[in-house]
């Protein structure tokens, strides 16, 4: 009987948070349960070493001044938090407390913690607590993604504004020739606890770098509400640049007069050379280097046996036109272009000078 006890509580003890009143403590990890919420702390703690559970159970008395009616594996506060009435959502968010699933990061039960700033990236700084050390509370910097089951937030407290990237059209290296129009989409999920509304100052803004010639803003059609939870597609029109290359511009979700938030997106293209390639500096489109338009008549940018745009000549190719029997290809005094049948006709001459000499002898 007594090696039955034993086992069951070694798999108390082992578990993160079980919640049994008659583990409560008033102490865990150098803090003390002093705030008043209406109800008292029945999170278990390591001894006095710590533990994430108890913590956050903790600072949710002291900020929110509520007493959680649960406290179970930290992995599956997010549940129970939803079951409560209370307001799950993607982004961070001052006083907020991030629920982490199982997993080889946050352990085989989860991990939970209060969030002390919320940062635009997605990041946030944290106080935490550790079953089985380290001991004590610890201040963490969490990257965005960490809270994989996401933020639980203060019931009482302020609308939270959240922006989520879903898809978009015009991939990444999509090509286009200079000038040519398109048009980018984005669509965003509402992550946060307000709704998105025109009369509410919700828009899609340019965020930096290349605007493609686009409007800085775009707002909400009057009448469209884009609740928590919801999508909705951004759509924005554009021009390539003239400039060849690669490209990118960025856009991000704005409360006007209150911030931009939510995850900041971009369009990337690549813009092509026009065939022929891109006219020399200085100089117009079609045109040989260093001359004018049309000073070298018959000339064909597209016919190999042409000039080059660079001033040299093919190699093997005449510098001058081939002949084609028109007017325009006459120069100088040639009156034919067989040399060989004007050497005939004088040959033919001499001949005949010759024996008229010979008779006159």
């Amino acid at each position: 009987m007594r090696l039955l006890l034993r086992i069951a509580l070694a798999v108390i003890l082992i578990s993160c948070c079980r919640p049994a009143n008659s583990w409560a403590v008033f102490e865990c990890g150098g803090e003390q349960d002093t705030c008043t919420c209406g109800g008292n702390n029945f999170c278990i703690c390591d001894g006095t070493c710590g533990n994430c559970v108890w913590h956050a159970w903790h600072m949710a008395c002291c900020g929110w001044g509520r007493a959680l009616a649960w406290c179970t594996d930290a992995g599956t506060w997010d549940e129970y938090a939803s079951d409560n009435g209370y307001q799950m959502g993607s982004a961070p968010q001052n006083s907020s407390i991030f629920v982490c699933n199982p997993s080889a990061t946050c352990s085989q039960w989860g991990h939970v913690g209060w969030v002390v700033t919320a940062y635009p990236d997605g990041s946030f700084d944290s106080t935490e607590q550790f079953w089985g050390g380290p001991c004590g509370t610890h201040d963490r910097h969490r990257d965005a993604g960490f809270a994989t089951a996401g933020f639980i937030y203060d019931p009482d407290g302020a609308e939270v504004d959240g922006a989520e990237f879903v898809s978009e059209s015009i991939p990444d290296g999509t090509h286009f020739d200079p000038g040519q129009s398109f048009t980018k989409r984005w669509t965003m999920r509402n992550s946060g606890t307000s709704t998105w509304t025109r009369s509410a100052n919700f828009l899609w803004t340019f965020d930096g770098q290349e605007q493609f010639g686009a409007t800085e803003q775009t707002l909400l059609p009057e009448g469209t509400s884009v609740a928590p939870g919801a999508t909705y597609d951004w759509q924005v029109a554009m021009t390539a640049p003239q400039a060849t290359g690669t490209h990118r511009g960025y856009w991000r979700m704005d409360n006007f007069g209150v911030g931009r938030f939510g995850d900041r997106v971009w369009v990337e293209i690549i813009v092509d050379e026009t065939d022929g390639g891109p006219p020399d500096a200085g100089v117009d489109a079609g045109t040989d280097a260093g001359t004018d338009a049309g000073s070298d008549p018959g000339s064909d940018p597209n016919n190999p046996d042409q000039d080059q745009p660079d001033g040299t000549i093919d190699a093997g190719q005449d510098s001058q036109p081939a002949d084609n029997g028109s007017e325009d290809d006459l120069s100088g005094c040639r009156c034919s272009s067989n040399p060989a049948s004007g050497s005939l006709w004088f040959i033919i001459i001499c001949l005949v000078g010759l024996r008229i000499r010979r008779k006159g002898q």
